[in-house]
């Protein structure tokens, strides 16, 4: 550590400048730092040391982020950026880097929006509705999401409350001119008091927020919670110690929605803590908290309190709660079938067992939920509702939504802001009075939804999701209108779902039963979906040793990656030809049908299966997905594409 740390003091109330010059520079590695800086599919995310936020020797410290909030900064005031959201969740020094933020926007003329004093953190979905709702510029939260809590992240949205897009690539440019400065005439970044006046904590759009929930979550299922309540239905929610719990407790209040231990629902891990209270450290090995692993769903208690009755179903949601899963009960008589149909099961007691489901299943049935809900209420056939997936995630769901309402649906590549992307289009398409609305997916191929286009859903495979209303919502001083979130909203995906509950209970039902009833009445084709994931590098290595091995890892991904790439372009008997012979001779390969780059990888249809190939923009691994109808064929196939014969 150099004598010269720290560069400033936290939360201190005096204006402070951090310097940087040359030895500085070197000293910290930061050329090296700045040209591989960008911001992916979930913002900037790298490793800190939890217990050193001047660390040089990792990627996340108080100085790298000191030079991206400047490079935001600097960007915000030249394209009349005045007012600023910052909020985060509970990772080592989020408070520090939430301050460091404020002040340097604060000493560029731009208002700053915290959180009330007494509320330490924000969830993701919040921070992008209330941007959106306050009429601010812009904003961020400091969240790693799902990722181990030696990892910091920084999540930058625009005035609409989604990640940026065109500003993202600005700001890696001026990262890099900025220790381009600091390296050969030195750079000096101005830090205002932490009491400045224009820090301001009055960012508490909870209550709008809640009414827009409301406009979601369809009134009749919200009305079968209390008499659910009263039969004795009892849900657990596990916050993993996130920025869940205090935001859950409001707005479960605001609903009505009694929440304790002897009531309706109840929360787990709630006490918020940065090491998410060992969730995910198993022998020796850190997961992250993806509640969408099995080192997470199965270990975090829901067996012992599905067994004792305590609850009937147990949500998880990550720390910034934009992630979800779920663990339940079904009849012990239908676990055979439930295997079958591609759930995953382990035996409970005589009469139960427990059914462990995936995000992609999650949102199977909830699409078929609210096209019910819509039906009944009237509102499917007024609207042109639209369920969009991103390309890796299972195609079930749009089967399910076709099948039952005739809607239309739209892939996008992995990453929520081509959802948000979507949903700007369309309002733009809307406010100009476009007939039918459109759009045109990264393949070229153009859907035409009809002059009133809502969306009904929107998934990704990884656990994150949303769903728009029925009617635009207004922002607080009726300047601008939302079609819908431009966030994954684990809120409103955790409402819906323990509304389902609440119905299977009172019904003498159970999420497998549903599941299976829809797989079977709609002759659902797509059954069968694996995801694995290949390790590049151990992310928690540090210094020379860290770099070594992300040099290799990267090695090892670009020659994946460009091997894959490279059948997009020959013709389907060519590349039928290339992935055979580097097959064992034991799988057989199924006939191709189509091979193409979905915006974030290879893109593989065979007949009854498809395959995808990317590399995670958030973690050091290479995701190998498949789906089809014979789980044999997919899991045999999908094995064999991570052990081809491919030179790095």
């Amino acid at each position: 550590m150099s004598g010269r740390l720290p560069f400033f003091t936290p939360f201190a109330r005096r204006a402070e400048e951090l310097v940087l010059d040359a030895a500085l520079v070197e000293e910290a590695g930061l050329a090296g730092w700045a040209d591989s800086f960008k911001l992916g599919t979930a913002g900037y995310r790298d490793l800190l040391d939890p217990d050193d936020l001047f660390n040089l020797q990792v990627p996340f410290n108080a100085l790298t982020v000191a030079l991206m909030l400047a490079a935001r900064a600097q960007l915000a005031a030249e394209h009349g950026l005045g007012s600023l959201h910052i909020g985060g969740e509970v990772r080592p020094h989020t408070q520090e880097f939430i301050d460091l933020a404020a002040r340097i926007y604060a000493a560029r003329g731009i208002e700053v929006h915290l959180r009330p004093a007494d509320q330490r953190t924000t969830p993701i979905w919040l921070s992008s509705f209330g941007v959106f709702c306050d009429e601010l510029d812009g904003g961020e939260n400091f969240t790693a999401s799902h990722s181990q809590s030696y990892k910091g992240g920084w999540k930058p949205m625009d005035a609409s409350g989604g990640q940026l897009l065109e500003m993202a690539d600005l700001i890696a440019v001026r990262v890099r001119e900025l220790v381009g400065q600091a390296a050969s005439s030195g750079l000096k970044i101005a830090l205002a008091s932490a009491d400045d006046p224009l820090i301001r904590r009055d960012f508490d759009p909870v209550d709008a927020y809640v009414d827009y929930l409301q406009q979601v979550v369809p009134a009749p299922l919200l009305a079968e919670l209390p008499p659910s309540f009263a039969d004795g239905f009892r849900a657990g929610f596990c916050t993993e110690g996130g920025s869940m719990g205090p935001a859950a407790r409001r707005i479960f209040g605001a609903l009505g929605i009694p929440v304790a231990e002897q009531e309706g629902v109840f929360l787990t891990h709630e006490q918020e803590n940065s090491s998410y209270h060992g969730i995910g450290v198993l022998d020796g090995v850190n997961y992250g908290v993806d509640p969408g692993k099995p080192q997470i769903y199965k270990h975090v208690g829901a067996q012992e309190l599905l067994q004792s009755g305590r609850c009937h179903v147990f949500f998880i949601w990550d720390p910034d709660g934009d992630r979800f899963n779920m663990v339940t009960t079904a009849p012990a008589v239908l676990a055979s079938r439930a295997q079958e149909a591609g759930l995953e099961v382990d035996a409970l007691d005589r009469e139960r067992c427990l059914v462990f489901f995936k995000p992609n299943q999650i949102y199977f049935m909830l699409t078929a939920l609210k096209i019910s809900s819509l039906q009944e209420a009237g509102q499917l056939d007024r609207y042109d509702w639209i369920v969009a997936t991103t390309f890796p995630t299972s195609l079930s769901i749009g089967e399910i939504a076709q099948k039952t309402g005739g809607l239309k649906t739209f892939r996008v590549p992995v990453g929520f802001k081509h959802f948000a992307a979507l949903v700007r289009d369309l309002e733009g398409q809307i406010a100009a009075g476009a007939d039918p609305c459109r759009a045109t997916d990264v393949t070229g191929a153009t859907t035409g939804f009809g002059p009133r286009p809502r969306l009904l859903m929107m998934a990704e495979e990884s656990g994150g999701a949303a769903m728009g209303p029925a009617e635009p919502v207004t922002s607080r001083g009726g300047r601008r209108t939302s079609l819908a979130p431009k966030e994954k909203d684990g809120m409103q995906i955790g409402l819906m779902a323990l509304c389902l509950g609440a119905r299977l209970h009172r019904t003498g039902g159970s999420f497998a039963a549903y599941y299976l009833d829809l797989l079977e009445r709609y002759r659902t084709r797509y059954r069968f979906y694996q995801r694995l994931d290949v390790t590049l590098f151990d992310e928690s290595l540090q210094g020379e040793a860290r770099e070594r091995a992300r040099d290799q890892g990267n090695r090892r991904k670009e020659a994946v990656v460009a091997w894959f790439a490279a059948l997009e372009d020959l013709p389907l008997s060519e590349a039928a030809a290339r992935l055979a012979a580097a097959l064992p001779a034991d799988v057989e390969l199924p006939p191709l049908e189509k091979v193409f780059h979905a915006g974030d990888g290879t893109y593989i249809e065979f007949e009854g299966q498809w395959f995808e190939l990317r590399a995670s923009g958030t973690d050091a691994v290479l995701r190998y997905y498949m789906e089809g109808r014979d789980r044999s064929t997919v899991t045999a196939l999908n094995e064999a594409f991570t052990r081809l014969a491919i030179e790095d």
